[in-house]
């Protein structure tokens, strides 16, 4: 399977809709009703009950100046079983022109006992930029009894400002030839979250909004999660967090992401 899914933005009186789009099966696009922010939502969905080897999914977004995109997906995302030395692929290629924010908060990444997957987002955002991302890993079905029976995960996230690259996230697992349940790694926890909130407003400096973070989410998500957080190039709050149940980390996201919004407007 090679599918694709392109989409750009444009604005309108205001509002930003849904300017080129294209679908290839078993992927395709459903936008929501507008809302009075001008924000477009949309959905990110698929047919498909998950990636095989041979599988290469490529998502490619272009936000207009001035535009807001939230993008979501309809359900987890599955790296199914394959046969030794079998792959999937997934790759984002992610634009923002000038004045633009993007929230993109796909559902959790599964990796099945025997699975495979490489995954590449690069992201290039121009001046007065706000990006929200945030990914979630599942090392396994935890009730099938195969946490860290996958293969092998690589995932690497590049966000540039102006060609200048300001963060650089390097996931390598391998549980086969490394320990992922050791101190320094995910110490006994089955999933990992990560929220990356960049701002290249030069007026937004974000100490103040780290701090917030620090005081407002570890009370309510102290139990059975592990959580940090810091600053990255002076325009970036990285936040890493650790859980066993992937609804606790949902929950944590969520959270996060109204904090920052509220903070952000």
């Amino acid at each position: 399977m090679q599918s694709k899914l392109t989409l750009s933005t444009r604005t309108r009186h205001g509002r930003t809709v849904l300017g080129d789009c294209f679908a290839s099966p078993p992927l395709k696009l459903l936008t929501l009703p507008p809302q009075p922010d001008g924000m477009l939502r949309a959905i990110q969905m698929s047919s498909s009950p998950g990636l095989l080897a041979g599988d290469c999914i490529r998502i490619n977004l272009a936000l207009a100046e001035e535009s807001a995109l939230h993008l979501s997906t309809q359900a987890f995302t599955r790296v199914l079983a394959m046969h030794e030395g079998g792959m999937a692929e997934q790759h984002h290629r992610i634009s923002q022109a000038a004045g633009s924010r993007l929230i993109y908060l796909p559902h959790p990444l599964v990796l099945h006992r025997g699975s495979s997957l490489k995954q590449t987002t690069r992201i290039d955002l121009a001046d007065n930029c706000t990006l929200l991302y945030g990914e979630i890993t599942a090392a396994g079905r935890v009730l099938n009894h195969e946490c860290f029976a996958f293969s092998r995960y690589s995932s690497q996230l590049y966000i540039h400002h102006r060609h200048k690259l300001l963060l650089h996230d390097n996931i390598q697992w391998q549980p086969a030839r490394h320990l992922l349940q050791t101190l320094g790694q995910m110490e006994g926890y089955s999933h990992q979250a990560s929220l990356f909130y960049a701002d290249t407003r030069a007026q937004a400096p974000l100490k103040p909004l780290l701090d917030k973070l620090h005081q407002s989410l570890p009370p309510r998500f102290s139990e059975g999660l592990l959580l940090g957080m810091s600053l990255a190039a002076g325009n970036i709050i990285c936040l890493r967090a650790l859980a066993h149940e992937a609804e606790i980390l949902t929950h944590l996201l969520a959270e996060a992401a109204a904090l920052i919004q509220t903070d952000a407007v």
